[in-house]
């Protein structure tokens, strides 16, 4: 009988030329997460792979029969072929990463929903909200509350955290560190770069309140003013990622059933409205002064379900940059 060795034949281990390198991984994932056809430059905006890698790296899966071109010339895009034997698989791995990441998020979430006292925000910083973390990084959380409350919030959330065993569920080192207003102040270093918001508002609100030296009590003007300009934000976003809002849709089903009353007609309402709005229509909506919408835009759904590459486009346009 032969000895066993390490197979090379692509019948029998096919995996080892599909999932052959990294950026193999980065196109495969990002036509999965699209769920429909990319053209060559929309892989190179999506992945930031080099245009030479992306061309690359598409006619290597080519040959392995998992993608597929369709058109031609500059009409020309690249989709997953379906009809590969293992395509099903594949699409379920990168769902079940996504489905792994949406979940810990949602878990630190509802931990800190049932705190009796509420921080102000709460947000992931550091490393693993830059996407730049590797195996063992400590997921990095600030939790923002006044003087008096911010340790018995911060111990709170730890002890739900231990009592529900979220590190070993999710193989990941948790590191929770209470700050208050005038830390913000002095350590702006939390909030520099990327953060993924878990609770409250965005701590670089607070910065801006700080700035404005006066530390007055922002007006409901002033913010229905900012959520109509985070509003156009997410609408660049979703023009350019348009699967994002059927990925919501989704999500809002999934959750809803599991949450009280009193939020679930809120977001019943949401997943009718996105279940049956074009983007136009959806555009308009988020971004009217309609009493529906301002009060819409106080729970936008969106942020939940975004991967890396869709936060970061967030962050830019949120912070002026153009589409």
């Amino acid at each position: 009988m032969n000895k066993l060795t390490s197979s090379n034949s692509t019948l029998k281990t096919p995996l080892n030329e599909i999932l052959g390198s990294k950026g193999h991984v980065m196109v495969l994932r990002t036509l999965v997460n699209a769920n429909s056809s990319l053209s060559h430059s929309e892989l190179l905006d999506r992945t930031n792979l080099s245009r030479q890698g992306v061309y690359d790296v598409v006619g290597r899966l080519v040959e392995t029969g998992i993608l597929t071109y369709s058109g031609s010339g500059k009409q020309q895009q690249v989709r997953l072929r379906k009809e590969h034997p293992l395509s099903g698989d594949i699409i379920g791995l990168f769902k079940s990463e996504s489905d792994r990441f949406h979940s810990l998020i949602q878990r630190l979430h509802e931990a800190i929903k049932t705190l009796h006292e509420k921080p102000k925000s709460a947000w992931i910083f550091g490393r693993v909200a830059q996407s730049i973390d590797s195996y063992g990084d400590p997921i990095q959380i600030a939790v923002l509350g006044d003087v008096k409350y911010v340790d018995q919030i911060t111990e709170s959330l730890r002890s739900q955290l231990y009592q529900n065993e979220i590190e070993s569920k999710f193989d990941v080192t948790i590191d929770i560190r209470g700050i208050t207003i005038a830390d913000l102040e002095s350590r702006t270093v939390l909030i520099e770069g990327d953060i993924i918001l878990l609770w409250g508002i965005s701590p670089i609100n607070y910065m801006e309140d700080i700035n404005r030296s006066s530390h007055k009590r922002m007006t409901h003007q002033d913010l229905d003013a900012r959520s109509l300009t985070d509003a156009k934000a997410w609408t660049k976003l979703l023009k350019k990622y348009p699967e994002i809002i059927p990925r919501a849709a989704e999500y809002l089903a999934n959750r809803i059933p599991t949450i009280s009353s009193g939020e679930k007609k809120e977001l019943e309402e949401w997943e009718h409205i996105l279940r049956s709005m074009s983007y136009q229509r959806l555009k308009k909506f988020l971004e009217s002064d309609s009493e529906r919408s301002v009060r819409l835009r106080q729970s936008l759904p969106f942020w939940e379900v975004l991967n890396d590459n869709e936060r970061t486009e967030l962050n830019r346009y949120l912070n002026g940059a153009d589409a």
